[in-house]
């Protein structure tokens, strides 16, 4: 007989999971030691009692390191651990003459298991049955675990053992497999970046530096490295260096000397850490000083194609896990006030708007490629999906094409911009002159979106503060909407004037909605009391009269 039904798909567990390139303290020493555990205690034979109980020395050990946040996991496997050896030791000593202690210690094993990973979930609402069907575990153990905790019937020792060995293998799924995959060892040089930095930033300054100048000759209309000695005012230290790498690598064309400088920094053997990120950023601030500066001078400008020059490195950015932190900044740039960035905020604003919009284009470009058919996705060679990707890229931005950023050239591209409701929030309510463009558009990369009604309301709350904003930045020819220059005075439907050229603060919006409710109260009193309606013989009693001063069964006529 074929069984055809469709295997149950079962949750992905979630318990224990650590977020990706931050740094935890865990109980055990680095991954060779998780790893020599877990051989002990999955890798081991069946009957190899030693090697199970060294495994437990270990999670005893573990579990007396890290008191605090010790893993659900780890606790749950220490517990069926603990029954398994027991029953080991019991069958060998007594040939499994004595089945009832191991009966009691299954019994007490598989309550803490369900109740460790219940009450990790951290919702009361839900019951146990529940709790547990959503982990991925299967709901019998509920049954098992109501039956070992009320003692209600006896319960064979051999259910015990199989349920046992479902719990380890559900563990090992779950958690042990996924840890091992996931973590890697953390050294003092790695924690302490700011030491380690001093022998990888000189590599990482330089080749910056070069491509900086590399990207300042070809803005400039320069092609070779004849044409970007002669023709742009590059200092003789950019000079030095461009000729040392050109010889170096045997090419005298910039584009290929850009495209060899940022194969150079994604080869970096940089730490994935976020202080590793942060100085990557720290030293694309202080060595491109060129590429910021010009995004104001011919940020507009057809001829200096920006998005096309740098598409590239914001890649290689975003593949390092860098470029997240990059936009961060920069928008601490725009809304920060003080005499010191006064001039890095238009670039700032440049660049932010740039790489919001780039994670933009890269959402609409995989929803476009999920309507396509298989055929028409390839996956494989890497000419057909750059060409699909440019040309869908020309077909949305049309003249635009080659001043906005191709964050991503293919489907399968695994970066995406991670904002949380409450950063979105504080730059809504943070908004100025410069991030005003910004804003909207990560209203889009919300995950989940915002309903309708949600957008509405941060419209008119945007239209408040500022009257000439869009929420959209691209048209439908790829042309950003221009902020209005001068000074205009509108009227919404309430009838109140806005100056689009005043910056509206949260006191003019209470101002406002104290006009509006004033005005609401002053229509409410001039309407007239209605006539009170009859119901046959009866009818609604009169509100404006005092009927404390009208004996009980008299009514004024």
């Amino acid at each position: 007989m074929e069984n055809n039904t469709t295997p149950v798909v079962t949750p992905i567990c979630n318990i224990d999971k650590k977020h990706p390139n931050q740094t935890y303290i865990s109980a055990w020493r680095n991954k060779d030691e998780l790893q020599s555990v877990y051989d002990k205690i999955f890798n081991s034979g069946a009957d190899d009692i030693a090697s199970k109980e060294e495994a437990l020395q270990w999670l005893y050990m573990w579990k007396i390191r890290q008191v605090k946040d010790f893993p659900v996991c780890v606790r749950c496997t220490l517990v069926v651990l603990e029954a398994q050896v027991f029953d080991l030791r019991m069958q060998r000593n007594e040939k499994d003459g004595n089945a009832k202690e191991s009966r009691n210690i299954y019994s007490g094993a598989f309550t803490r298991f369900i109740n460790f990973l219940t009450e990790s979930s951290g919702t009361r609402k839900k019951s146990i049955a529940d709790s547990v069907r959503d982990i991925g575990i299967e709901t019998y153990l509920v049954e098992l675990r109501h039956l070992c905790a009320h003692r209600s019937i006896s319960i064979s020792i051999d259910v015990f053992r199989r349920s046992a060995e479902y719990c380890m293998d559900w563990l090992n799924k779950a958690y042990w497999q996924r840890e091992l995959a996931s973590m890697e060892s953390v050294d003092p040089w790695t924690l302490k970046y700011c030491y380690m930095a001093e022998d990888e930033l000189p590599d990482m300054s330089l080749i910056l530096r070069t491509y900086d100048a590399v990207s300042a000759a070809r803005v400039r209309n320069a092609y070779t490295l004849d044409m970007a000695i002669e023709n742009v005012g590059l200092t003789p230290e950019e000079v030095k260096l461009l000729e040392t790498f050109a010889e170096k690598h045997r090419s005298y064309r910039l584009r290929i000397i850009a495209k060899q400088t940022i194969q150079q920094l994604r080869e970096l053997p940089l730490p994935k850490t976020q202080a590793a990120v942060n100085a990557v950023c720290r030293a694309l601030f202080d060595n491109c000083k060129r590429m910021f500066q010009d995004a104001v001078e011919y940020g507009n400008d057809e001829n200096a194609p920006l998005g096309t020059m740098h598409s590239e490195l914001f890649r290689a950015l975003a593949a390092m896990g860098c470029l997240q932190t990059l936009f961060e900044q920069l928008i601490v740039m725009c809304e920060r006030a003080n005499v010191m960035n006064a001039h890095q905020r238009p670039w700032a604003m440049y660049w932010a708007h740039r790489i919001a919009v780039g994670y933009q284009l890269l959402k609409e470009y995989k929803r476009y490629c999920s309507t396509l058919p298989p055929e028409k996705v390839s996956r494989m060679g890497q000419v057909p999906r750059v060409l699909l990707a440019k040309e869908w890229y020309a077909q949305r931005l049309k003249s635009a094409a080659k001043q906005h950023l191709m964050l991503g050239l293919y489907v399968d591209c695994p970066w995406h911009l991670k904002l949380s409701r409450t950063y979105v929030l504080a730059r809504l309510m943070a908004m100025n002159e410069y991030t005003k463009d910004i804003v909207p558009v990560l209203l889009t990369l919300q995950e989940p979106p915002l309903s309708d009604e949600q957008q509405l309301k941060i419209q008119r709350l945007t239209q408040i503060y500022y009257s000439d904003s869009s929420n959209v930045l691209i048209d439908a020819s790829g042309a950003k909407n221009p902020p209005k220059q001068n000074s205009k005075v509108t009227s919404d439907r309430n009838g109140s004037n806005t100056d689009s050229s005043k910056i509206y603060t949260a006191q003019d919006l209470k101002e406002a909605i104290a006009k509006i409710r004033n005005k609401s109260k002053s229509t409410e009193e001039t309407i007239p009391a209605k006539r009170a309606k009859r119901y046959g013989p009866w009818k609604e009693p009169d509100q404006t009269l005092d009927w404390s001063h009208y004996p009980l069964g008299t009514c004024r006529t």
